[in-house]
Protein backbone atom coordinates (compact mmCIF):
# COMPACT_ATOMS: atom_id res chain seq x y z
CA UNK A 1 0.00 0.00 0.00
CA UNK A 2 2.84 2.47 0.60
CA UNK A 3 4.74 1.62 -2.43
CA UNK A 4 1.61 2.24 -3.95
CA UNK A 5 0.91 5.84 -2.62
CA UNK A 6 4.51 6.87 -3.43
CA UNK A 7 4.62 5.66 -7.06
CA UNK A 8 0.55 7.72 -7.31
CA UNK A 9 2.23 10.99 -5.22
CA UNK A 10 5.23 10.78 -7.81
CA UNK A 11 3.39 10.44 -11.06
CA UNK A 12 0.52 12.94 -10.50
CA UNK A 13 1.02 15.36 -12.79
CA UNK A 14 1.60 13.21 -15.65
CA UNK A 15 -0.08 10.06 -16.43
CA UNK A 16 2.63 7.57 -16.81
CA UNK A 17 2.99 5.96 -20.05
CA UNK A 18 3.99 1.78 -18.67
CA UNK A 19 3.63 0.65 -15.23
CA UNK A 20 5.10 -2.86 -14.62
CA UNK A 21 4.28 -4.78 -11.22
CA UNK A 22 3.72 -7.19 -9.75
CA UNK A 23 0.02 -8.67 -9.50
CA UNK A 24 -1.37 -7.70 -6.07
CA UNK A 25 -4.50 -6.48 -4.82
CA UNK A 26 -3.29 -3.04 -3.70
CA UNK A 27 -3.34 -2.19 -7.64
CA UNK A 28 -7.28 -1.32 -6.61
CA UNK A 29 -6.17 1.90 -4.94
CA UNK A 30 -4.76 3.42 -8.08
CA UNK A 31 -6.18 6.17 -9.56
CA UNK A 32 -8.22 6.28 -12.89
CA UNK A 33 -5.94 7.06 -16.20
CA UNK A 34 -3.25 6.18 -13.58
CA UNK A 35 -1.07 4.51 -16.79
CA UNK A 36 -1.79 4.10 -20.31
CA UNK A 37 0.04 0.58 -20.26
CA UNK A 38 0.08 -1.57 -17.46
CA UNK A 39 2.15 -4.81 -16.90
CA UNK A 40 1.47 -7.15 -14.46
CA UNK A 41 3.78 -10.21 -13.45
CA UNK A 42 3.95 -12.81 -10.56
CA UNK A 43 2.67 -12.00 -7.76
CA UNK A 44 5.25 -12.06 -4.37
CA UNK A 45 2.44 -14.07 -2.79
CA UNK A 46 2.22 -17.23 -4.47
CA UNK A 47 -0.52 -18.65 -2.48
CA UNK A 48 -3.43 -16.50 -3.39
CA UNK A 49 -5.41 -17.26 -6.80
CA UNK A 50 -3.99 -14.86 -9.41
CA UNK A 51 -7.97 -15.27 -10.97
CA UNK A 52 -9.19 -14.15 -7.66
CA UNK A 53 -6.79 -10.99 -7.26
CA UNK A 54 -7.72 -10.15 -11.06
CA UNK A 55 -11.41 -10.25 -10.20
CA UNK A 56 -10.88 -7.88 -7.36
CA UNK A 57 -8.73 -5.14 -9.56
CA UNK A 58 -10.49 -5.38 -12.97
CA UNK A 59 -13.40 -2.95 -11.49
CA UNK A 60 -11.14 -0.29 -9.83
CA UNK A 61 -10.65 3.18 -11.68
CA UNK A 62 -7.29 2.21 -12.81
CA UNK A 63 -8.40 -0.65 -14.58
CA UNK A 64 -11.62 0.47 -15.70
CA UNK A 65 -9.89 3.60 -17.72
CA UNK A 66 -6.76 1.55 -19.08
CA UNK A 67 -5.86 1.21 -22.88
CA UNK A 68 -3.05 -1.40 -22.71
CA UNK A 69 -2.99 -4.44 -20.64
CA UNK A 70 -0.08 -7.05 -20.29
CA UNK A 71 0.14 -10.30 -18.49
CA UNK A 72 2.82 -11.90 -18.70
CA UNK A 73 4.57 -15.38 -18.19
CA UNK A 74 5.70 -14.95 -14.45
CA UNK A 75 2.28 -15.65 -13.56
CA UNK A 76 2.42 -19.02 -13.59
CA UNK A 77 -0.63 -20.51 -11.93
CA UNK A 78 -3.13 -18.07 -13.68
CA UNK A 79 -5.64 -20.52 -15.48
CA UNK A 80 -8.18 -18.61 -16.03
CA UNK A 81 -9.14 -15.04 -16.93
CA UNK A 82 -12.27 -13.62 -15.25
CA UNK A 83 -15.07 -12.60 -17.11
CA UNK A 84 -15.28 -9.30 -15.46
CA UNK A 85 -12.67 -8.01 -17.66
CA UNK A 86 -15.70 -6.96 -19.78
CA UNK A 87 -15.73 -3.92 -17.34
CA UNK A 88 -12.21 -2.92 -18.89
CA UNK A 89 -14.43 -0.59 -21.51
CA UNK A 90 -11.22 1.31 -22.31
CA UNK A 91 -9.21 -1.46 -23.15
CA UNK A 92 -7.59 -1.10 -27.05
CA UNK A 93 -4.56 -4.19 -26.82
CA UNK A 94 -5.30 -7.27 -24.41
CA UNK A 95 -1.68 -9.00 -24.47
CA UNK A 96 -1.10 -12.50 -23.21
CA UNK A 97 2.41 -14.40 -22.67
CA UNK A 98 3.24 -17.59 -21.62
CA UNK A 99 0.24 -18.47 -18.68
CA UNK A 100 -1.56 -22.06 -18.00
CA UNK A 101 -4.87 -20.23 -19.09
CA UNK A 102 -6.86 -23.02 -21.26
CA UNK A 103 -9.77 -20.60 -22.80
CA UNK A 104 -10.71 -17.10 -22.98
CA UNK A 105 -13.67 -15.58 -21.37
CA UNK A 106 -16.61 -14.99 -23.84
CA UNK A 107 -17.35 -11.66 -22.42
CA UNK A 108 -13.80 -10.71 -24.57
CA UNK A 109 -16.43 -10.02 -27.03
CA UNK A 110 -18.04 -6.91 -25.12
CA UNK A 111 -14.98 -5.16 -24.76
CA UNK A 112 -16.12 -2.22 -27.43
CA UNK A 113 -12.59 -0.45 -28.13
CA UNK A 114 -10.27 -3.98 -28.20
CA UNK A 115 -8.96 -3.29 -31.51
CA UNK A 116 -5.51 -5.85 -30.61
CA UNK A 117 -5.48 -9.68 -29.14
CA UNK A 118 -1.85 -11.31 -28.70
CA UNK A 119 -2.00 -14.36 -27.16
CA UNK A 120 1.48 -16.11 -26.99
CA UNK A 121 2.82 -19.27 -25.56
CA UNK A 122 -0.09 -20.34 -24.23
CA UNK A 123 0.44 -23.62 -24.52
CA UNK A 124 -2.67 -24.85 -22.75
CA UNK A 125 -4.76 -23.29 -24.35
CA UNK A 126 -7.41 -25.26 -26.11
CA UNK A 127 -10.39 -22.59 -27.39
CA UNK A 128 -10.81 -18.66 -27.96
CA UNK A 129 -14.84 -17.62 -28.35
CA UNK A 130 -16.17 -15.01 -30.40
CA UNK A 131 -14.01 -11.89 -30.48
CA UNK A 132 -15.01 -8.29 -30.82
CA UNK A 133 -16.52 -6.89 -33.70
CA UNK A 134 -13.96 -4.07 -33.61
CA UNK A 135 -10.85 -6.30 -33.63
CA UNK A 136 -8.52 -5.03 -35.92
CA UNK A 137 -5.57 -7.67 -35.21
CA UNK A 138 -5.60 -11.46 -33.67
CA UNK A 139 -1.97 -12.37 -33.29
CA UNK A 140 -1.92 -15.93 -31.95
CA UNK A 141 1.92 -18.16 -31.46
CA UNK A 142 3.10 -20.79 -30.25
CA UNK A 143 -0.45 -21.94 -28.57
CA UNK A 144 0.15 -25.83 -30.01
CA UNK A 145 -3.09 -27.11 -28.43
CA UNK A 146 -5.59 -24.42 -29.50
CA UNK A 147 -8.05 -26.36 -31.47
CA UNK A 148 -10.99 -23.96 -31.28
CA UNK A 149 -11.00 -20.26 -32.34
CA UNK A 150 -14.27 -18.22 -32.89
CA UNK A 151 -16.48 -21.09 -31.38
CA UNK A 152 -19.71 -19.12 -31.18
CA UNK A 153 -19.53 -18.18 -34.56
CA UNK A 154 -22.37 -19.45 -36.31
CA UNK A 155 -24.28 -16.44 -37.08
CA UNK A 156 -22.79 -14.53 -39.88
CA UNK A 157 -23.92 -11.19 -38.82
CA UNK A 158 -22.37 -11.80 -35.84
CA UNK A 159 -19.23 -12.82 -37.08
CA UNK A 160 -16.24 -10.33 -36.65
CA UNK A 161 -13.56 -10.34 -39.33
CA UNK A 162 -10.27 -8.54 -38.33
CA UNK A 163 -8.39 -7.41 -40.97
CA UNK A 164 -4.85 -9.01 -39.78
CA UNK A 165 -5.35 -12.69 -38.16
CA UNK A 166 -1.83 -14.70 -37.19
CA UNK A 167 -2.11 -18.19 -36.14
CA UNK A 168 1.19 -19.46 -36.11
CA UNK A 169 2.04 -23.19 -35.31
CA UNK A 170 -1.27 -23.26 -34.53
CA UNK A 171 -1.42 -26.76 -36.14
CA UNK A 172 -4.12 -28.61 -34.31
CA UNK A 173 -7.04 -26.33 -35.08
CA UNK A 174 -10.21 -28.39 -35.92
CA UNK A 175 -11.68 -28.34 -39.40
CA UNK A 176 -14.71 -26.19 -38.67
CA UNK A 177 -12.60 -23.36 -36.99
CA UNK A 178 -10.42 -23.13 -39.93
CA UNK A 179 -12.70 -22.70 -42.46
CA UNK A 180 -14.71 -20.51 -40.13
CA UNK A 181 -11.49 -18.40 -40.42
CA UNK A 182 -10.78 -18.86 -44.07
CA UNK A 183 -13.89 -18.27 -45.00
CA UNK A 184 -13.64 -15.01 -43.02
CA UNK A 185 -10.57 -13.53 -44.81
CA UNK A 186 -12.12 -14.20 -48.25
CA UNK A 187 -15.84 -12.50 -47.41
CA UNK A 188 -13.55 -9.61 -46.21
CA UNK A 189 -11.40 -9.15 -49.15
CA UNK A 190 -14.73 -9.67 -51.70
CA UNK A 191 -16.91 -7.10 -49.52
CA UNK A 192 -13.66 -5.19 -49.67
CA UNK A 193 -14.10 -4.49 -45.51
CA UNK A 194 -10.81 -2.81 -45.45
CA UNK A 195 -7.98 -1.14 -47.13
CA UNK A 196 -5.72 -4.01 -46.08
CA UNK A 197 -6.31 -7.43 -45.28
CA UNK A 198 -4.30 -9.96 -44.13
CA UNK A 199 -4.24 -13.96 -43.01
CA UNK A 200 -1.26 -15.97 -41.74
CA UNK A 201 -2.31 -19.23 -41.35
CA UNK A 202 -0.62 -22.85 -40.84
CA UNK A 203 -1.33 -25.03 -44.35
CA UNK A 204 -3.10 -27.99 -43.18
CA UNK A 205 -3.48 -31.32 -44.60
CA UNK A 206 -7.35 -31.64 -47.13
CA UNK A 207 -8.33 -28.35 -46.35
CA UNK A 208 -9.42 -26.79 -49.85
CA UNK A 209 -9.07 -23.25 -50.44
CA UNK A 210 -10.53 -20.51 -52.48
CA UNK A 211 -7.61 -20.06 -55.44
CA UNK A 212 -8.14 -18.95 -59.10
CA UNK A 213 -4.64 -18.87 -60.33
CA UNK A 214 -2.03 -20.85 -58.41
CA UNK A 215 2.36 -21.51 -59.50
CA UNK A 216 4.87 -22.86 -58.10
CA UNK A 217 7.26 -19.94 -59.47
CA UNK A 218 7.83 -16.70 -57.65
CA UNK A 219 7.83 -14.44 -60.90
CA UNK A 220 5.11 -15.34 -63.94
CA UNK A 221 3.76 -13.43 -66.38
CA UNK A 222 -0.02 -13.72 -67.39
CA UNK A 223 -3.48 -12.18 -68.74
CA UNK A 224 -5.93 -11.49 -66.33
CA UNK A 225 -9.72 -12.31 -66.67
CA UNK A 226 -12.38 -10.49 -67.88
CA UNK A 227 -15.06 -8.82 -65.74
CA UNK A 228 -12.12 -8.57 -62.55
CA UNK A 229 -12.93 -5.94 -59.72
CA UNK A 230 -9.61 -6.81 -58.48
CA UNK A 231 -7.81 -9.57 -56.60
CA UNK A 232 -6.27 -11.01 -53.28
CA UNK A 233 -2.71 -12.50 -53.32
CA UNK A 234 -1.43 -15.89 -51.12
CA UNK A 235 2.04 -17.56 -51.10
CA UNK A 236 2.68 -20.85 -49.36
CA UNK A 237 6.12 -19.83 -46.96
CA UNK A 238 7.91 -22.99 -46.37
CA UNK A 239 8.73 -23.83 -42.54
CA UNK A 240 11.94 -22.67 -41.27
CA UNK A 241 13.32 -19.95 -38.95
CA UNK A 242 12.74 -16.13 -38.93
CA UNK A 243 14.34 -13.79 -37.17
CA UNK A 244 11.89 -10.81 -36.80
CA UNK A 245 10.48 -7.93 -34.64
CA UNK A 246 8.51 -7.84 -37.59
CA UNK A 247 8.33 -9.25 -41.66
CA UNK A 248 6.90 -7.94 -44.70
CA UNK A 249 6.35 -9.76 -48.03
CA UNK A 250 5.05 -8.32 -51.55
CA UNK A 251 4.87 -8.66 -55.04
CA UNK A 252 5.76 -5.74 -57.78
CA UNK A 253 3.89 -5.90 -60.98
CA UNK A 254 4.89 -4.82 -64.53
CA UNK A 255 3.15 -4.39 -67.57
CA UNK A 256 3.96 -5.56 -70.90
CA UNK A 257 2.45 -2.86 -73.32
CA UNK A 258 1.24 -3.12 -76.78
CA UNK A 259 4.56 -0.85 -77.59
CA UNK A 260 6.44 -3.71 -76.37
CA UNK A 261 7.48 -1.67 -73.47
CA UNK A 262 7.87 -3.56 -69.73
CA UNK A 263 6.22 -1.15 -67.64
CA UNK A 264 6.39 -0.70 -63.59
CA UNK A 265 3.04 -0.30 -62.22
CA UNK A 266 3.81 -0.70 -58.13
CA UNK A 267 5.61 -2.87 -55.59
CA UNK A 268 4.26 -2.79 -52.75
CA UNK A 269 5.11 -4.74 -49.29
CA UNK A 270 2.17 -5.93 -47.12
CA UNK A 271 1.86 -4.54 -43.31
CA UNK A 272 4.05 -6.58 -41.14
CA UNK A 273 2.68 -10.26 -40.94
CA UNK A 274 4.18 -10.70 -37.46
CA UNK A 275 3.43 -7.59 -35.04
CA UNK A 276 4.63 -8.43 -31.64
CA UNK A 277 3.00 -6.68 -29.49
CA UNK A 278 4.89 -7.52 -26.24
CA UNK A 279 8.47 -7.75 -27.56
CA UNK A 280 10.62 -4.19 -28.32
CA UNK A 281 13.24 -5.96 -29.50
CA UNK A 282 14.53 -8.50 -32.36
CA UNK A 283 13.34 -12.33 -31.29
CA UNK A 284 13.36 -15.75 -33.70
CA UNK A 285 10.32 -17.63 -34.58
CA UNK A 286 10.57 -20.89 -35.74
CA UNK A 287 7.85 -21.86 -38.30
CA UNK A 288 6.93 -25.21 -37.54
CA UNK A 289 5.26 -25.80 -40.52
CA UNK A 290 4.24 -23.80 -43.86
CA UNK A 291 2.56 -21.17 -43.98
CA UNK A 292 0.08 -19.79 -45.92
CA UNK A 293 -0.30 -15.97 -46.30
CA UNK A 294 -3.46 -14.42 -48.08
CA UNK A 295 -3.39 -10.83 -48.21
CA UNK A 296 -5.47 -7.87 -50.02
CA UNK A 297 -4.59 -4.34 -50.47
CA UNK A 298 -6.89 -2.26 -52.19
CA UNK A 299 -4.55 0.70 -53.20
CA UNK A 300 -1.98 -1.60 -54.79
CA UNK A 301 -4.96 -3.27 -56.72
CA UNK A 302 -6.90 -0.45 -57.99
CA UNK A 303 -3.29 0.67 -59.16
CA UNK A 304 -2.83 -2.74 -61.37
CA UNK A 305 -6.06 -2.35 -62.64
CA UNK A 306 -6.39 0.66 -63.28
CA UNK A 307 -3.18 0.57 -65.50
CA UNK A 308 -4.91 -2.14 -67.62
CA UNK A 309 -8.32 -0.51 -67.96
CA UNK A 310 -5.83 2.39 -69.44
CA UNK A 311 -3.95 0.27 -71.57
CA UNK A 312 -6.91 -1.75 -73.48
CA UNK A 313 -8.19 2.10 -73.91
CA UNK A 314 -4.86 2.69 -76.03
CA UNK A 315 -5.34 -0.94 -77.97
CA UNK A 316 -8.95 0.06 -78.17
CA UNK A 317 -7.83 2.88 -80.19
CA UNK A 318 -5.55 1.57 -82.52
CA UNK A 319 -8.19 -1.66 -83.54
CA UNK A 320 -6.00 -4.05 -82.26
CA UNK A 321 -6.57 -7.77 -80.59
CA UNK A 322 -3.72 -7.18 -78.04
CA UNK A 323 -4.68 -8.43 -74.93
CA UNK A 324 -2.66 -6.78 -72.01
CA UNK A 325 -0.30 -9.07 -70.33
CA UNK A 326 0.84 -8.31 -66.55
CA UNK A 327 4.10 -10.16 -64.74
CA UNK A 328 4.27 -10.47 -61.42
CA UNK A 329 7.33 -11.41 -58.75
CA UNK A 330 6.78 -12.36 -55.18
CA UNK A 331 9.14 -11.35 -52.70
CA UNK A 332 9.97 -11.61 -48.68
CA UNK A 333 12.07 -9.70 -46.57
CA UNK A 334 13.52 -7.32 -49.16
CA UNK A 335 14.55 -4.21 -46.96
CA UNK A 336 17.69 -5.50 -45.55
CA UNK A 337 16.74 -4.54 -42.00
CA UNK A 338 19.26 -5.96 -39.72
CA UNK A 339 16.20 -6.65 -37.20
CA UNK A 340 14.40 -8.19 -39.68
CA UNK A 341 16.25 -11.39 -41.23
CA UNK A 342 14.26 -13.83 -42.91
CA UNK A 343 16.83 -17.29 -42.93
CA UNK A 344 17.90 -19.25 -46.46
CA UNK A 345 15.45 -22.39 -45.09
CA UNK A 346 12.39 -20.28 -45.41
CA UNK A 347 10.81 -20.22 -49.29
CA UNK A 348 7.97 -19.37 -51.09
CA UNK A 349 6.63 -22.44 -52.29
CA UNK A 350 3.18 -21.77 -54.02
CA UNK A 351 1.50 -18.00 -54.67
CA UNK A 352 -1.07 -16.89 -56.72
CA UNK A 353 -4.68 -15.19 -56.89
CA UNK A 354 -8.20 -15.37 -55.42
CA UNK A 355 -10.01 -13.20 -57.83
CA UNK A 356 -12.53 -10.86 -56.94
CA UNK A 357 -15.56 -10.27 -59.77
CA UNK A 358 -17.81 -7.74 -60.53
CA UNK A 359 -20.46 -8.73 -58.39
CA UNK A 360 -23.50 -9.70 -61.12
CA UNK A 361 -20.49 -11.68 -63.13
CA UNK A 362 -20.57 -15.48 -61.54
CA UNK A 363 -17.95 -17.30 -63.52
CA UNK A 364 -18.63 -20.78 -64.44
CA UNK A 365 -15.08 -21.41 -63.26
CA UNK A 366 -15.33 -20.08 -59.31
CA UNK A 367 -16.89 -23.36 -58.75
CA UNK A 368 -13.82 -25.31 -59.62
CA UNK A 369 -10.86 -23.06 -58.14
CA UNK A 370 -10.85 -24.12 -54.59
CA UNK A 371 -7.34 -25.82 -54.33
CA UNK A 372 -5.44 -28.06 -51.95
CA UNK A 373 -1.71 -27.05 -51.56
CA UNK A 374 1.01 -29.41 -53.27
CA UNK A 375 -1.71 -30.33 -56.42
CA UNK A 376 -1.43 -28.81 -60.02
CA UNK A 377 -3.93 -26.15 -60.80
CA UNK A 378 -5.32 -25.57 -64.67
CA UNK A 379 -3.18 -23.24 -66.64
CA UNK A 380 -5.18 -19.64 -66.63
CA UNK A 381 -5.91 -19.63 -70.34
CA UNK A 382 -8.04 -23.08 -69.45
CA UNK A 383 -9.36 -21.32 -66.62
CA UNK A 384 -10.79 -18.25 -69.08
CA UNK A 385 -11.63 -20.29 -71.84
CA UNK A 386 -15.57 -19.64 -73.03
CA UNK A 387 -15.14 -16.44 -70.69
CA UNK A 388 -14.89 -14.32 -73.19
Amino acid sequence: MLLIARIYESSQSQLLLLFHFPLNECLVDLPENFARHISLYRPRDREHDPSITLHKVFPSPAFTSLKHLCLVDDIRNLSEIPDNISLLSSLETLTLVNLAITSLPETLKYLPRLHWLYVYRCRMLQSIPTLSLNLVNFTVYGCGSLETVLSSMDEPDDKPNPCNVVLLNCKKLDTHSYRTVLKGAIDGIENEEDDIIQYFLPVLPGIEYWLDYSSTQVSFTLELPPNLLGFAYYLVLSQGRVGVKDIRIGCECFLDSISGERIRITSSPSRAIFKLGWCSYPITLYMESDHVVLWYDRVNCNQIMEAVVEEIKAINDIGTSYNPMLTFRFFIDENNDENNTLYDEVSIKECGFHWIYQEETVPPTRKLMQHVFGTPMPSLSDQTKGLR
